[in-house]
């Protein structure tokens, strides 16, 4: 019996902890694909715009993906299982101008707790993922 509790509970944190790295994982991909997205959004939104679309920047912009701005409708749509209003948004240019060929860095960040850390204390771990591109319009 005391064997078997020994093994069980290693057993245990192992497969927990290979689940919580698979999530992180996951969380982490979702993360970078919405920034990449969220760049690619921000670069056709230069000073050369279509008049159908507004321009974004050159001032910086924080907030989150819940918050109902073009920026977060941006990416919202990527984000399926976070909870948007934890997930902080901002949005950058770079070289201090949204002109043609300036850089627009769009930086997406969230909060993860781990399962097997639940147990033992209440420690959390910053997800944070950006994308920088020029501006194409």
């Amino acid at each position: 019996m005391v064997e078997m509790a020994l093994v069980l509970s290693v057993f245990l944190l192992l497969i927990l902890g290979t689940l919580d790295l698979g999530i992180a994982t996951y969380r982490y991909n979702t993360l970078s694909q919405a920034a990449r997205q969220g760049a690619r959004q921000a670069i056709v939104h230069g000073n050369l715009a279509p008049p159908a679309m507004t321009a974004w920047g050159p001032a910086t912009y924080t907030g989150t993906a819940g918050d109902g701005s073009a920026y977060a409708q941006a990416v919202s749509p990527m984000l399926v299982g976070f909870t948007l209003s934890n997930v902080t948004i901002k949005v950058e240019w770079l070289d201090g101008g949204n002109a043609l060929q300036q850089r627009a860095r769009y930086t997406v960040t969230t909060i993860y707790r781990p399962i097997v850390t639940s147990f033992f204390s209440s420690s959390t771990y910053t997800l944070s993922a950006a994308s920088t591109m020029p501006i194409a319009h």
